[in-house]
């Protein structure tokens, strides 16, 4: 009887302290990916810091729009290229080609508000809205990539540049939506335009986000894929409450 005390005592010692292992690891699992976070974070901002430093509008908008009619002729190579770029040497170009989406879409905000006093208020926070929602679906997918990228050891600073070059369909469409503002009858073309710049944009960021998880089978990735869409839309009904409508990407 004692032995048995002895036994089940010993087992309950053995299991805490495994219990205790176990939490302990998972802790120190916890600890470092937050410490991780919080580097890449920071890495991203001084990145970014620097980068919009060096940005000389004219010839940097110049060399940018050169790129986006130069990918068009090879996208997928183009894609790896630069989602294996460990310098990241067209961060610069993501960069431009956000502010170009920002502008596109104030303009067009701008174009569609009613004036009036009492309006402004309204006015400022669709504009704002509007304005975040290319911001927040980047890095929404940048981040959910960056966690599903397993052995790949790309940053997130490199993830985000694929990512908005991939974008470079809707941000062209974006651009071709304003001769609306003038005519309603461009809207003929644009609606189906629209949808065509959509299409190519999901290709392009399939093989951007195969690229940056450095997976060559399609069998395997096609699931990793699916998941990654799958979080995207989570973020996109969760951001929908607030009145922001993160891009079909």
């Amino acid at each position: 009887h004692i032995d048995k005390i002895n036994y089940l005592g010993y087992n309950k010692h053995i299991k805490s302290k495994g219990d205790k292992i176990m939490a302990d690891e998972k802790n120190k699992n916890i600890n470092e990916s937050t410490e991780e976070i919080k580097s890449e974070t920071k890495n991203t901002v001084k990145d970014v810091k620097e980068t919009i430093k060096k940005v000389n509008i004219k010839d940097d908008a110049k060399d940018t729009s050169n790129f986006v009619v130069s990918m068009f002729n090879k996208p997928l190579e183009t894609l790896k290229k630069i989602a294996n770029d460990s310098k990241n040497a067209n961060f610069k170009n993501a960069l431009i080609l956000i502010i170009v989406w920002l502008v596109a879409i104030a303009i067009a905000r701008i174009a569609d508000f009613h004036w009036a006093f009492r309006l402004v208020g309204t006015n400022f926070m669709s504009l704002l809205k509007g304005l975040l929602t290319p911001i927040l679906g980047i890095l929404a997918l940048s981040c959910i990539i960056y966690f599903m990228k397993k052995s790949s050891k790309k940053s997130l600073t490199t993830i985000i540049t694929t990512v908005t070059i991939a974008l470079v369909p809707n941000i062209v469409i974006s651009l071709i939506s304003l001769l609306s503002i003038f005519s309603s009858n461009f809207n003929l073309v644009i609606a189906p335009l629209s949808g065509f710049a959509n299409v190519i944009t999901v290709i392009f960021e399939y093989f951007a986000i195969k690229a940056l998880i450095n997976e060559s089978e399609n069998s395997k990735f096609i699931k990793t894929f699916m998941i990654i869409q799958g979080i995207y839309f989570i973020c996109y009904f969760a951001i929908s409450f607030l009145g922001i409508y993160l891009p079909r990407i």
